[in-house]
């Protein structure tokens, strides 16, 4: 799907279709997905890039929430487990197990968020190993099961954590996703199915005929046109923008509470040098090889009753987040000098050395909650919920990315009891890149590409990554890495654009590559080439790329400002 194939989109959208589905991020994927599956003529409209709002700004965690079971949700917890066991089925490429250490240490007042009494502090890892219990009772087996560890075991999967008064800890299981590349694959699934999929398409407003939603009118930010898309139903699944997508027809029938989730890219020494293979000293009860389950840390307390995290990301190490009620804009969440100072507070507390120098790169997202009758933002449900108006907008809204397929599938039960459509078939179905991996895997073993890049692609792309090495057999610079500290591929950025439908230099740095987020110098070595092979591909001027790197700019020197604050 290159941008040519965009203007084929936008004509097959304004010749109408049978569900229109607002919003381009993981649930609104999901919801094209789930409806094309079913038989439904699906177009997906999304008004920035595809996964560019909260889908790309998560902890990369498919996971139950433990603090969540702490706080006795259980059927938000048995839901996301029961996610989290399908995903890894069904993406294997993609959602992989990932291991973490809870560390408890003497006077902790609210392990994993819960209050506790000064006289009951001795007994608190009894009742965290009682939580630990129930989680994977919930998850009903899998493999995915706690154990204890002695402080030297501890030690051993992460070499930096602090020891003193370290009374006791666990390994546990959840696992790890990048949230970009898995609302691709969603997307590029439910395009095998018939879905069409825009970007930079906003859904400007609502066609209501006979007293009924009926389409949506939809502004192209490419090309600049206005298309009518006219549809049996709307869902809107605009994550955090959903309320102001609702208002199109009318007084919203729900609110949210928009939550401020911030987190600093560190690099990976903060977590001591990573395990080697064959060590014994690492508690690895499954066949996973060191690199490929690099020990993750849970933070088991913050000063305002949370949890937060440490997880070994794309070569770097991701800490957070915050939790914070927010009021801002919505396509412009910063991170502040305090957002940064408090996460990295708290990793000193477990970890030996965190320093500012040690931060590379930065982001914030925003949590859509649905609103209730809770103080804080950090104490409101990630359960989601499925809102339908008088006018029939069916709206998708709250939830997690970890849950987004059971979401869409609730959404789209709301429609098919409409008009008789057939059951949900996503639960059994693997996502784009699951299948053929093994042949993948040889082909890329038989690449002249190094251990290190063959191994990125298979957990970027699955067995698509054998469509850009195809790239290369005309064009060998395409195997070249674009930066050295990352290892993303040249013919990422070409794929990209002719089947991705990518078409900004800035979502190809910072969300299709993360190269201004990983990179050290925040993708500068590399924007050149980047820009030169998007401007060859999508026939940019030398005007348009100009502004493309303006904009590029603007957002790194954002990003750059925060790390100076830093330091």
């Amino acid at each position: 799907m290159s941008s040519t194939h965009r203007e084929d989109h936008l004509a097959a959208l304004a010749a109408g279709v049978d569900v229109l589905v607002v919003g381009g991020g993981i649930t609104g994927a999901g919801v094209a997905l789930d409806a094309a599956t079913r038989g439904y003529r699906v177009g997906l409209v999304e008004q920035a890039d595809f996964a560019s709002g909260t889908s790309s700004r998560s902890t990369k965690l498919i996971h139950g929430g433990l603090r969540y079971l702490a706080r006795a949700e259980l059927r938000l917890v048995a839901e996301a487990l029961r996610e989290r066991g399908r995903l890894l089925r069904l993406a294997p490429h993609l959602v992989r197990p990932q291991p973490f250490v809870l560390p408890l240490y003497g006077g902790l007042a609210r392990p994993l968020g819960v209050a506790v009494a000064p006289p009951l502090h001795r007994w608190a890892p009894a009742g965290v190993r009682a939580i630990l219990w129930g989680y994977d009772l919930l998850a009903r087996g899998g493999g995915l099961r706690h154990r204890r560890l002695t402080p030297a075991q501890a030690a051993a999967c992460v070499p930096a954590l602090r020891t003193e008064e370290l009374r006791e800890a666990f390994v546990l299981y959840d696992a790890a996703a990048d949230d970009v590349r898995l609302t691709h694959a969603v997307l590029a699934t439910a395009r095998r199915f018939g879905a069409v999929t825009v970007n930079y398409a906003r859904a400007t407003g609502l066609i209501v005929e006979g007293g009924r939603v009926a389409g949506a009118e939809v502004e192209d930010r490419v090309g600049g046109r206005r298309v009518v898309v006219r549809a049996r139903h709307v869902v809107n699944a605009a994550g955090v923008w959903a309320e102001k997508v609702a208002a199109l027809e009318g007084t919203p029938p729900f609110r949210l509470r928009p939550s401020k989730g911030v987190h600093l890219v560190l690099r990976r020494e903060v977590l001591g040098p990573p395990p080697v293979a064959g060590d014994a000293r690492e508690p690895r009860p499954w066949a996973h090889s060191p690199r490929d389950g690099e020990t993750a840390l849970i933070l088991p307390e913050t000063e305002d009753g949370r949890i937060a995290f440490l997880v070994p990301w794309a070569g770097r190490v991701l800490l957070g987040t915050t939790d914070d009620p927010y009021s801002g804009p919505l396509d412009r969440p910063t991170v502040s000098s305090s957002d940064a100072a408090y996460l990295l507070r708290h990793a000193r507390r477990y970890l030996r050395r965190v320093e500012p120098q040690d931060v590379v790169g930065a982001f914030a997202g925003l949590r859509p909650l649905v609103e209730a009758d809770r103080d804080r933002a950090a104490d409101l449900s990630r359960e989601h919920a499925v809102v339908e108006s008088p006018r029939g907008l069916v709206s998708a809204i709250g939830g997690k990315l970890t849950t987004y397929r059971q979401m869409a599938e609730d959404a789209v039960d709301r429609l098919a009891r409409r008009d008789g459509a057939g059951p949900c078939r996503t639960r059994s179905l693997p996502l784009a890149g699951a299948e053929g991996l093994t042949r993948a895997e040889q082909v890329l073993a038989a690449s002249p590409l190094p251990e290190q890049q063959r191994r990125h692609l298979l957990r970027s792309y699955g067995s698509a990554s054998t469509q850009i090495l195809a790239l290369a057999a005309s064009e060998p610079s395409l195997l070249r890495p674009l930066a050295d500290d990352v290892p993303v591929l040249a013919g990422e950025v070409v794929y990209a654009c002719r089947q991705e439908m990518a078409v900004a230099l800035a979502d190809v740095m910072f969300l299709r590559t993360r190269l201004s987020v990983l990179a050290e110098d925040g993708g500068r070595s590399a924007v050149d080439q980047v820009t030169a092979l998007m401007a060859a591909e999508l026939g940019w001027s030398p005007g348009e790329v100009r502004r493309q790197l303006e904009r590029w700019e603007a957002e790194v020197d954002e990003q750059r400002q925060v790390l100076e604050g830093l330091r």
